[in-house]
């Protein structure tokens, strides 16, 4: 046998479930036992009123605990054949059906046999013809056939709640791993555009300034190595080091004509989570699309709100000519949002302002 499909058995039929399953069926049988003995409607059984020698509580009690194994050892069947890898669909019906009714007759049969040995056969009510013994047991396979089905009916039940909750697993995991695939595909895209922008900047700071080319090198190494963490998300206050180091290498090559607006509740937000290389990003779009010169400063401003969101936005002054694409995309950042939090990445132009909102997540 396979051990995984007996370890799947054991999940959904395991020896505790049996026992719990197996008295319930046979309180539900026996309430309905006394329901027809007390108002006279014979609901499991067809037997004529007969007397017994021995008090009929008695007998009852005892047979209470005879169904109980009944019920028991037919689960007990039922776990075992559904564990077995059948090769066919077919031959697995046939053998726990056609089993288990067997199983559940040669039970009954026993069962009907030892009561006939331990309380003396029954005679019948004054006026009525007593029955042979052959003819009582075929009465007693009636009345025991609700304990007989509901083991069957009961396994295949729970077996088809376990693997549709598998079904819904594996579901699930193959959704994540095409998410988490997405996600990392996403993420790839991001080309470093803005690393040879950046060596191109450095190397005409060499050749002007050299101690200001010595601190480019070091805002872009902060950047860098930020980049390769290679993190799924980060806190705010991560991402805003990184913003800074590269806002501090676009100033030595713009100088006064770009401007960085910060107004961010570091004491509230510092600690949301944002995806890195967002803000950045971000930044690195509006300068790329936007002229930046001493008659057109641009002025990016980095806002909070109180509803758990940022706020990056600048005055559009677009370029002459098409750009290439950016190293983020817009349409990329927002993707990776609704990814990784289901969460919607607004974008505002008004052929004006050029506004981009995104979601500070409080909890990962």
């Amino acid at each position: 046998m396979n051990k995984n499909e007996r370890h799947n058995v054991d999940s959904y039929l395991s020896i505790k479930r049996i026992a719990y399953v197996s008295l319930a069926i046979t309180i539900g049988f026996y309430v309905l036992f006394i329901l027809k003995h007390y108002f006279s409607r014979p609901l499991l059984s067809m037997m004529e009123p007969v007397e017994y020698p021995t008090p009929y509580w008695v007998i009852v009690l005892v047979n209470i605990v005879f169904s109980f194994i009944m019920a028991f050892i037919l689960f007990l069947y039922e776990r075992k054949a559904l564990g077995y890898p059948f090769h066919r669909r077919r031959d697995e019906l046939v053998a726990n059906i056609v089993g288990s009714v067997l199983i559940g007759l040669m039970i009954s049969t026993l069962i009907t046999l030892l009561n006939h040995w331990l309380w003396a056969p029954p005679k019948p009510a004054s006026g009525i013809e007593g029955v042979s013994l052959f003819g009582h047991i075929c009465r007693c396979w009636l009345g025991d056939m609700p304990v007989i089905v509901f083991p069957i009916m009961i396994s295949y039940l729970f077996r088809s709640m376990h693997l549709e909750e598998v079904a819904a697993i594996e579901n699930e995991s193959l959704r994540a791993e095409n998410m988490a695939s997405r996600y990392e595909a996403l993420k790839t895209q991001m080309d470093p555009h803005f690393l040879f922008n950046s060596l191109n900047t450095l190397k005409s700071l060499i050749d002007v300034d050299v101690d200001k080319a010595d601190g480019f090198v070091q805002q872009l190494s902060d950047v860098l190595r930020y980049t390769l963490k290679n993190e799924e998300v980060v806190t705010l206050a991560a991402e805003m080091d990184c913003v800074r180091s590269y806002c501090k290498m676009m100033k030595m090559r713009y100088g006064d004509n770009l401007v960085f607006d910060h107004h961010i509740d570091h004491d509230k937000y510092d600690g949301y989570y944002v995806l890195p290389l967002s803000i950045q990003g971000l930044i690195e779009n509006a300068i790329k699309h936007n002229v930046i010169s001493s008659k057109q400063p641009l002025t990016i401003h980095l806002i909070s709100d109180d509803k758990n969101h940022l706020i990056i936005s600048n005055k559009i002054q677009p370029k002459i000519g098409k750009e290439e694409g950016t190293g983020i995309g817009l349409a990329n950042l927002a993707e990776r949002y609704r990814i990784k939090w289901n969460e919607n990445v607004e974008i505002f132009d008004d052929g004006t302002n050029f506004t981009v909102t995104l979601p500070l997540k409080q909890n990962e």
